[in-house]
């Protein structure tokens, strides 16, 4: 097993966690032809013929599945300004990051200027920074600001005026342009304008992309993903064409699944080797103050797909737009029609046990986001102070659990900790990467936990039958990991090592414990 291609090999002296029906725990696994052929016992009989690895007590799991991700934003966001917090912590920081970049000698004076990842709450001067702001870190430049949230971005007044925005200008339906109260004019910010600005800025060279491919796939790879699905809501055939190219050019190696647009055409599977269509995507917003769509129109959307046996994933992330959904999936068809198809709801961040029960209710499975509280539980505690949702109900896995609903978890990097590890850590914890708990009346166990990245993924993203646990005849996709995240403090299994990362037999990442031999 080389980082050359799949080979035959025996894998022992491990602590092997299949995550099968029975949550076998063996000592080691066989490898053949890119598959797992046997998962075995420390038999000094089955290293006949095989490259044998000795895991010297190392942990092997189900290479780890992120059902939703924006892995091209990912590899994006790893090249922009880093402004999150704790990197930077006031606008006056974010202006400085901005200026070091603007006066780069090596940098182009025509080229966009991309920074990502702040948050106001946690900002300083407790606002959103503005296109005046931006204006004076980089005067005359295009830049462009994106929230940690992945629902907003600022816009210097260049940037506006190259993409349309002024005092006349009239928002999508779903989006908002703020506006300055006292004349009228934009301030820069926007909410839910990701796709309409995609549209209308220079779109990336084949360079760009292939660099920011690269990028995402040595980060998820790092993490252990063997899987992942890119969701966004615009996607179009022309993704997937992206994805089986960068494939054949090795710059990704984690397996893609794509989701699709409404109105995307599912090409021919033999068209784009190596990458899955996925469901189709579509987006509650509630930005400003009314739902987009509406209640027709989304229950119109739904029934397109689901006459013709595909499956949906609905983005809904408040109380009201979760309900909405459950009820326009009620509208399309019976119960266990919906689950059959596994139709299924994004984020789903505002849970209470009414709402989980309606979800069950429907039919409809739902794909979280724990690693959002290690990364905001103080947000979501201050934004409580102001009315905003109860802490105790958002992700919440455990009223989801009890009420019976398929659950996956995922990263939706770059806005959530790419880590699965860390989301484990999360859904375990209920606590924030500084140690603030918030509804510790969510926490599920270590073995439900790694089971959303496992089995639960897999299952969601109809890939049950190829992986998400270590058993005969699926992919050898697997991840080794340096502890067992049973018998450690949970709130260090974000912190465990990743040893290596293997898909299809091949090491894709790290190296393997000992050393290799026959």
């Amino acid at each position: 097993m080389n980082n050359a291609g799949p080979e035959n090999a025996f894998l022992f002296n491990g602590n092997v966690l299949t995550l099968d029906g029975r949550d076998t725990v063996a000592t080691g696994l066989l490898i053949e032809g890119g598959r797992i052929t046997s998962v075995a016992a420390a038999d000094e009989r089955l290293k006949a013929g095989y490259r044998t690895v000795d895991l010297e007590g190392a942990t092997v799991l189900p290479g780890f599945i992120d059902p939703h991700a924006h892995p091209l934003s990912l590899g994006s966001a790893l090249r922009a300004i880093d402004c999150s917090p704790p990197a930077v912590t006031s606008i006056a920081g974010i202006v400085r990051r901005i200026t070091e970049v603007a006066g780069d000698p090596e940098g182009s004076s025509e080229a966009w200027i991309r920074a990502r990842g702040y948050d106001e709450l946690r900002l300083a001067e407790g606002r959103h920074p503005t296109a005046t702001d931006l204006d004076n870190a980089a005067p005359g430049r295009c830049v462009r600001l994106s929230h940690e949230g992945g629902h907003g971005d600022v816009l210097s007044t260049a940037a506006m005026n190259a993409v349309g925005i002024n005092r006349d200008s009239t928002p999508p339906p779903g989006t908002t342009i703020e506006r300055d109260p006292a004349t009228g004019d934009p301030t820069g910010v926007l909410f839910e304008m990701g796709g309409w600005l995609r549209d209308r800025m220079p779109s990336p060279s084949n360079d760009a992309l292939g660099d920011y491919a690269a990028a995402a796939s040595r980060a998820l790879a790092a993490a252990g993903v063997t899987a992942v699905t890119d969701a966004g809501r615009d996607n179009t055939s022309d993704r997937l064409s992206l994805y089986a190219e960068l494939i054949a050019k090795a710059s990704f190696t984690p397996r893609p699944t794509v989701m699709l647009s409404a109105d995307s055409d599912y090409p021919d599977p033999e068209s784009t080797p190596g990458v899955r269509a996925g469901a189709t995507k579509i987006a509650i917003t509630f930005s400003s103050g009314q739902m987009h769509p509406d209640f027709d129109d989304l229950v119109a959307l739904i029934s397109a797909a689901h006459r013709i046996g595909r499956q949906v994933a609905v983005h809904a992330i408040e109380i009201e737009a979760v309900v909405m959904a459950c009820q326009a999936f009620r509208a399309v068809g019976p119960r266990d029609q919906i689950a059959n198809l596994r139709h299924r709801i994004e984020h789903a961040s505002e849970c209470p046990p009414e709402i989980a029960e309606m979800v069950a209710d429907n039919g409809l499975s739902v794909v979280t986001q724990p690693g959002f509280i290690h990364d905001r539980a103080d947000r979501y505690l201050n934004a409580q102070s102001d009315g905003g949702a109860d802490p105790r109900h958002l992700y919440a896995i455990q009223n989801l659990l009890a009420a019976r609903v398929p659950v996956a978890g995922s990263s939706d990097a770059p806005f959530g900790p790419t880590s699965p590890l860390i989301g484990i850590q999360t859904a375990v914890t209920r606590a924030s990467s500084g140690g603030q708990q918030i509804g510790p009346e969510q926490a599920i166990s270590v073995g439900e936990a790694l089971r959303l990245y496992g089995p639960g993924a897999a299952w969601l993203d109809h890939q049950e039958a190829e992986a998400g646990s270590l058993e005969s005849g699926k992919r050898a996709d697997l991840v080794v990991i340096e502890r067992d995240p049973h018998k450690i403090d949970p709130k260090e299994i974000g912190a465990i090592s990743v040893l290596a990362t293997v898909i299809g037999g091949e090491l894709v990442y790290g190296s393997l414990p000992g050393h290799p031999g026959n």
